[in-house]
């Protein structure tokens, strides 16, 4: 995967076995790539293009982009539409779509009952699975995992539920300490993540990861 930006020289490939940390020192094109990356995670048109096996990819299919870090929130609105419809898909398979029949049989049961003294007849041939598990508004677990654990752990949510990403984190460095953000690079070299460190000030040199720098004078290095 790589990522290019047209006002950048640089070429970002993600290989396996190092993190990309980006370095943009001048304020204003920090801004200039954070904004165009913050419009094409939600589809719209920017100056990013992110390729995959040398073919153009959509960024907000194939990029995720985290600029809040506090509170770090795992039930993020893209991340439950995924686990609902794993949910949906899950209860049409054979050894669950018995159950999942009779459920909507006993709910259109009940539908039928509570609308018995109603000057009218109404149907429920819209019962559904999918709007029932919407309804319930299920929700992933946090327990009392740290920041950074929940980062890694939705990491492998966004994998597990819809694919592989290149997860572009804003100024994480500032968020975290040196020895937890060691862990967190070596964590992600041993799962072979994609992932981008966007920071807007040169902090000390990581392991595991590799560094490009534009400095206030544009200077690339």
């Amino acid at each position: 995967m790589k990522l290019i930006h047209k006002q950048i020289g640089h070429i970002l490939r993600f290989d396996e076995g190092y993190v990309n940390e980006l370095v943009i020192e001048n304020k204003r094109l920090f801004f200039e790539v954070v904004n165009s990356m913050a419009m094409q995670a939600e589809g719209m048109r920017g100056d990013c293009v992110l390729s995959h096996s040398d073919s153009p990819v959509e960024f907000s299919k194939y990029a995720d982009l985290t600029i809040q870090f506090a509170p770090f929130r795992l039930n993020r609105k893209s991340l439950l539409s995924k686990l609902y419809a794993a949910l949906e898909r899950n209860s049409q398979l054979a050894e669950n779509y018995m159950r999942s029949q009779e459920l909507l049989g006993n709910l259109e049961s009940f539908m039928l009952e509570i609308s018995d003294d109603l000057p009218f007849e109404i149907n429920c041939q819209k019962l559904a699975v999918g709007p029932i598990i919407r309804a319930l508004a299920p929700e992933i677990e946090e327990g009392n995992k740290s920041s950074s654990e929940k980062i890694f752990a939705y990491m492998e949510l966004v994998r597990e539920l819809d694919r592989d990403k290149l997860f572009i984190m804003v100024n994480m460095r500032s968020y975290f300490s040196d020895e937890e953000m060691e862990l967190f690079t070596e964590s992600v070299c041993l799962h072979d993540f994609k992932v981008l460190l966007l920071e807007s000030v040169a902090a000390p040199r990581l392991n595991h990861t590799k560094r490009f720098v534009i400095d206030s004078d544009l200077c690339e290095f």
